[in-house]
């Protein structure tokens, strides 16, 4: 799995590339889509495709919610409703894994799965997970849902500056190829309003289920 591991290097290089820009933080040169219940989402046009990004707090710390996102994967579809299947197919290294996982139909997107190398790093005082699609022969298409093609998924958990052992700010980037028969146009309409639901829903697991876990009193 050479190719994995260097893919999985490649999409953290790449997230920290985005992430230590100026315009990240300021979003001077991404562009609003969209906001609901405190959460804007903004995007970037890029070679590879249009890279949506967004940011909320979350009342664990970093490390409890990147513990629970790397280490739990096969539990997600419990609490993310977009979320069919996923499991971690090869643990490479404690900082690397496969994956595989499948998404429920999502307005005009029906199911879609993917095959992904993750790579997990601090930086910066942040903990951050990246991702990106690799192509494994064993790991063949279903009839049940298209194979799409992460470009680079990211989370990254920062301690909040406020309360760093009970609070985090979450950031989340994605940009995706769905393959099958979409229009660009209608995918770029939804796909703000879907990663801003994807990030509620981390929010709503790390303040509900998460914080009632780690802090029962």
């Amino acid at each position: 799995y050479g190719d994995a591991f260097t893919t999985a290097g490649e999409a953290m290089k790449h997230a920290i590339e985005i992430m230590d820009a100026p315009d990240f933080e300021s979003k001077a040169s991404w562009r609003l889509d969209c906001q609901s219940e405190g959460i804007g989402i903004y995007y970037k046009d890029l070679p590879e495709g249009r890279y949506f990004t967004g940011r909320c707090k979350i009342g664990v710390s970093a490390k409890d919610l990147t513990s629970d996102l790397w280490n739990h994967l096969d539990m997600i579809h419990l609490w993310n409703e977009n979320i069919k299947t996923a499991k971690v197919l090869y643990k490479l290294t404690d900082h690397v894994d496969l994956t595989t996982y499948s998404t429920n139909d999502i307005t005009i997107i029906q199911s879609r799965d993917f095959v992904t190398a993750r790579c997990l790093r601090e930086h910066n005082h942040g903990l951050i997970i990246a991702g990106r699609s690799v192509k494994l022969n064993e790991i063949p298409e279903v009839k049940t849902a298209t194979r799409a093609i992460l470009h680079l998924g990211v989370a990254r958990s920062t301690p909040d500056p406020e309360d760093p052992f009970h609070s985090c700010i979450y950031d989340y980037v994605v940009c995706m190829d769905l393959k099958g028969l979409l229009f660009k146009g209608a995918v770029n309409k939804v796909m703000g309003k879907i990663v801003c639901q994807d990030i509620m829903l981390v929010r709503n697991h790390g303040n509900n289920d998460l914080r009632k876990q780690l802090h029962p009193n």
